[in-house]
C-alpha cells in the first residue's frame, strides 16, 4: 500500500548519496587522467608545454595557449587523448609573426630590461637565464612576449648581444632578424676592447648593424714610449684603433729586428691637435736614442734617454726647439754620447766579412779595416764600425787584429769585444780544432782582455776515419762517428750483432763523415761477426777489410754479404779474408761448456713458424762450427724445442725440421756430421714458463748435448 508521506523522506536520503557517489567518481577520473595528459602534452611539445594551460572536466581535456606552430592543435590533440579521455577542446592564440622579428636589451643601472620577442617558452627561460647571469646580481625585467618567425639561430645571437650590453654602461643591445645592433659606454679599456672584439665574431650569421659602443674616458691623457737595448714598449692610452696599429708598424719599421711590445689601451679624452703628428714626431726623435724615454701627457712633451753619438746628440737638442704646433716642452733631459758596454764585433758568414761596433778613434778604426783586409785577403769587408767614448783600457786595435786572426781560421765565425772581454764562436776549417784556436787566442790578447768565451766546433775531420778490430773474444770501435746519437746507435748495433764478443767503444765525435756513414757500417756488422778476426778501416768514403773466416764457405758468403751491404758513398776496396788456422781438439768434457758459452751469448733464430735459418743467427752459427770442429772425438745431439703456442704435433714437426736445419747448416760447413744427431721435442720441455713473452722465448731454442 503506498503511503508517499511516509517515504517521500527516504527518497531525499537516497539522492544526496548518489549526488555524492557522482562527485568522489568524476574527482577521481580528473585526477587520473589530469597528469597523464599534462606528461603526453609536455612530451610531444617539450619546448612550448610550459606556455600552455591543460584542464579537465570529467572526462574531458582543454588546452588553452598560444598556438606556436599550425600542427600545433592537432598533435597536442592525439597526445592529450590517452586512456579514458573522451573528448579533446583545444583553445589557442593565433601568435603574431612581426618583421623583422626584433628584440632588445637594456641596461638600466643595475637593472637589465629584455623586451621583444622570443618563439618558445624554453628559449625565453634560456634567455632569462643568460640575462640573470650577466646581471651580476642586478634585476632582469622580463618584458618578452612570443612570437613566431625567430631566425634559427635565435638564442645564440641574442644570448651573445644581451651578455655584451650587460658589460656596458647604458648598454642596449637590438636584433632585427639577424641585423645586430650594440651601443653603450665602457668603464676600462679591457672592457672596450673585449666589446669591440665581440662584434667581429658574432654568432648564427649575425650581421653587425651598427656598434657605438664608447671607450672611457682618460683624464690626464698619457702616452709613453721606452726603448732599452733591443727593445721597444709603448704604454698609455690613443684615441683609436687605427693609431694604435699605426704607431706599432712605425716602431716595428723604426726598429728592424728589435722586439717591438705595446701595453696601449684606447680612450677618449685626448687634447687638442694633431695627436698622430706629436707620436710620429716622439718616436722620430727616441730613434736618435740609444735608450731612452717619450711621453706625451695632454699637450705636454718630455724627452730623456742616452745619445749614441755627437751627431744624434746635436740632432736631438736642435729638434727639441722645433715641436708641432699645439705641443708644449716640459723637460728634456739628453746625456751625451757615451757607450757602455763598449762592443766589437766581426762576423764571417764564409763569403764576406762584416765589422761592426765601435772604434775610440778614427786611426783604430783603419787599423782594423787594415787587419781585416789583410787576413780575409779577397774576401769583401763590410764596415759599421762607428766612433764614440767609453773604450776599455788597453790597446783596442791590437785587441781587434788578434780576433781577426783566428776568425780567419774558422769556415764560418763571430768574434766579439764586449769591454774588456773578448769572445769567439763559430766552425773551425778541415782538421781546426776549437782547443787549438783558444790556445792561440789567449796567448795574443794583449792585457786588460781577457777571454769570455769560445764556443768553437772543431773543423771537419779530413781523412774521416773509422776502425773495427775484432780479436780473441773483443770487438774495439775506434776512429770517428758525427754525433752521440750516431755513437750510441754504432755501439749499440755492434753489440746486438756481435752476440760472441765484448764491444769496446773508442769512439770520438767529429763532423765530415760521408753520406750514409753509420748506416753503411751498421749494415756490415752481421758479415763482419761470422768472422774469426777482424780489421775494418774507413777513410772517407773507403773501406778496407783484413779478416779470417773460420771455415772457406763462410769466407766467400761474408765478402758477398760486404759488398751487399756498403752503400750510401762508402765503397769497398781492398777486402782480404783468409781462413784460420784449425785449432786444437778439445777434450769430449770440455765440449758441454764451450757449446752452453756460445748459447748463453746468443740463441739460434728462426724464421717465424719456420725451419728457415736468420740471418742475424748466422755468426753465432759459424762459432758453433768452430766449437764442433774442435770437438772431433764427442757424439752431438742436436734438439729442437718450441714453445705452446699452435698445435702440439705442428710444434714437434717444427721442433725437428729447426734441429735438422742446424745439423744441415754444420754439415754445409764442410764438417763431417755423422757423429751428429737431430731431434725435436716440440713443447713438451719447456724451461721456463710459456705464461709470459718471456718465457716462451726461452721456450723456444736449440740445443747441444754431448754424450
Amino acid at each position: 500500500m503506498h503511503q508517499p508521506s511516509k517515504w517521500w523522506t527516504g527518497l531525499i536520503a537516497v539522492a544526496v548519496l548518489w549526488f555524492a557517489a557522482m562527485i568522489f567518481k568524476t574527482a577521481g577520473v580528473e585526477d587520473d587522467i589530469a597528469p597523464r595528459a599534462r606528461a603526453a602534452v609536455a612530451a610531444a611539445a617539450p619546448d612550448t608545454a610550459a606556455a600552455l594551460k591543460l584542464s579537465v572536466a570529467g572526462r574531458d581535456v582543454r588546452i588553452e595557449g598560444p598556438e606556436f606552430s599550425p600542427d600545433q592543435p592537432d598533435r597536442l590533440s592525439d597526445a592529450a587523448a590517452v586512456n579514458g579521455v573522451r573528448l579533446v577542446d583545444g583553445s589557442y592564440d593565433k601568435l603574431p609573426a612581426p618583421k623583422p622579428y626584433t628584440f632588445r636589451v637594456a641596461r638600466n643601472g643595475t637593472q637589465l630590461v629584455l623586451e621583444g620577442g622570443v618563439p618558445t617558452p624554453a628559449i625565453r627561460n634560456a634567455v632569462v637565464a643568460a640575462a640573470r647571469a650577466a646581471a651580476t646580481g642586478g634585476e632582469v625585467v622580463d618584458r618578452l612576449g612570443y612570437a613566431l618567425g625567430a631566425p634559427a639561430e635565435f638564442p645564440a645571437i641574442a644570448g651573445h648581444g644581451l651578455v655584451q650590453a650587460a658589460r656596458l654602461n647604458g648598454g642596449t643591445f637590438a636584433l632585427a632578424d639577424k641585423a645586430y645592433s650594440i651601443a653603450g659606454t665602457a668603464a676600462s679599456s679591457d672592457i672596450y676592447e673585449a666589446a669591440i672584439a665581440a662584434t667581429r665574431q658574432l654568432p648564427g650569421g649575425a650581421v653587425l648593424a651598427n656598434a657605438a659602443i664608447l671607450p672611457p674616458e682618460a683624464k690626464p691623457f698619457i702616452w709613453s714610449a721606452v726603448r732599452e737595448d733591443k727593445s721597444v714598449v709603448m704604454s698609455g692610452v690613443v684615441p683609436t684603433d687605427e693609431i694604435r696599429r699605426a704607431l706599432e708598424a712605425a716602431a716595428v719599421k723604426a726598429w728592424p729586428g728589435s722586439s717591438v711590445m705595446h701595453h696601449m689601451q684606447i680612450a677618449r679624452g685626448a687634447p687638442a691637435g694633431d695627436f698622430n703628428a706629436y707620436t710620429a714626431y716622439a718616436l722620430a726623435e727616441l730613434s736618435r736614442l740609444s735608450t731612452g724615454r717619450v711621453v706625451l701627457s695632454d699637450a705636454n712633451y718630455m724627452i730623456a734617454g742616452e745619445a749614441p753619438s755627437t751627431a744624434a746628440y746635436d740632432e736631438i737638442l736642435a729638434a727639441v726647439g722645433k715641436l708641432p704646433a699645439g705641443l708644449t716642452l716640459a723637460k728634456a733631459d739628453i746625456v751625451p754620447p757615451e757607450i757602455k758596454p763598449y762592443r766589437w764585433s766581426a762576423e764571417f758568414n764564409g763569403s764576406g766579412l762584416s765589422l761592426a761596433g765601435l772604434a775610440p778613434a778614427a786611426a783604430v778604426r783603419e787599423a782594423m779595416l787594415g787587419a781585416a783586409s789583410g787576413q780575409f785577403d779577397g774576401k769583401p769587408v763590410k764596415s759599421e764600425i762607428g766612433i764614440a767614448r767609453g773604450a776599455p783600457d788597453g790597446d783596442v786595435a791590437k785587441a781587434s787584429a788578434s780576433l781577426l786572426q783566428v776568425l780567419a781560421k774558422l769556415a764560418q765565425g763571430r768574434a766579439a769585444i764586449d769591454d774588456s772581454k773578448v769572445s769567439l764562436s763559430g766552425v773551425g776549417l778541415a782538421n781546426v780544432t776549437g782547443a787549438a784556436v783558444r790556445d792561440e787566442l789567449a796567448g795574443a790578447l794583449p792585457a786588460p782582455f781577457t777571454i769570455a768565451a769560445v764556443d768553437v766546433r772543431d773543423g771537419p775531420v779530413s781523412p774521416y776515419a773509422f776502425g773495427l778490430q775484432k780479436q780473441e773474444g773483443r770487438v774495439r770501435l775506434s776512429g770517428y762517428v758525427p754525433d752521440d746519437a750516431a755513437r750510441h746507435d754504432l755501439v749499440g748495433a755492434a753489440t746486438a750483432a756481435f752476440v760472441t764478443d765484448t764491444v769496446e767503444d773508442g769512439l770520438k765525435i767529429g763532423d765530415g763523415a760521408p753520406k750514409d756513414f753509420v748506416k753503411s757500417l751498421k749494415a756490415t756488422f752481421p758479415a763482419l761477426a761470422r768472422l774469426w778476426s777482424a780489421g775494418l778501416s774507413a777513410k772517407d768514403a773507403t773501406l778496407s777489410l783484413d779478416g779470417l773466416a773460420i771455415y772457406d764457405k763462410s769466407a766467400e758468403q761474408v765478402r758477398k754479404e760486404l759488398a751487399d751491404a756498403v752503400g750510401g758513398d762508402l765503397k769497398l776496396d781492398e777486402v782480404k779474408i783468409g781462413v784460420k788456422p784449425e785449432s786444437p781438439a778439445l777434450p769430449v768434457a770440455e765440449c758441454q761448456p764451450a757449446f752452453e758459452g756460445l748459447l748463453a751469448k746468443g740463441r739460434i733464430r728462426f724464421s717465424t713458424g719456420s725451419a728457415e735459418l736468420s740471418r742475424d743467427s748466422l755468426a753465432l752459427l759459424d762459432h758453433i762450427v768452430e766449437v764442433a770442429q774442435r770437438c772431433k772425438e764427442a757424439t752431438i745431439a742436436i734438439e729442437g724445442h718450441t714453445d705452446n703456442v699452435g698445435e702440439e704435433e705442428a710444434n714437434l714437426d717444427l721442433s725437428k725440421r729447426r734441429a735438422a736445419a742446424v745439423v744441415d747448416y754444420i754439415s754445409a760447413a764442410g764438417l763431417d756430421t755423422s757423429r751428429m744427431t737431430s731431434d725435436g721435442y716440440g713443447q713438451t720441455k719447456p724451461v721456463a714458463s710459456n705464461d709470459t713473452p718471456e718465457g716462451r722465448a726461452q721456450n723456444r731454442r736449440i740445443e747441444f748435448v754431448v754424450k
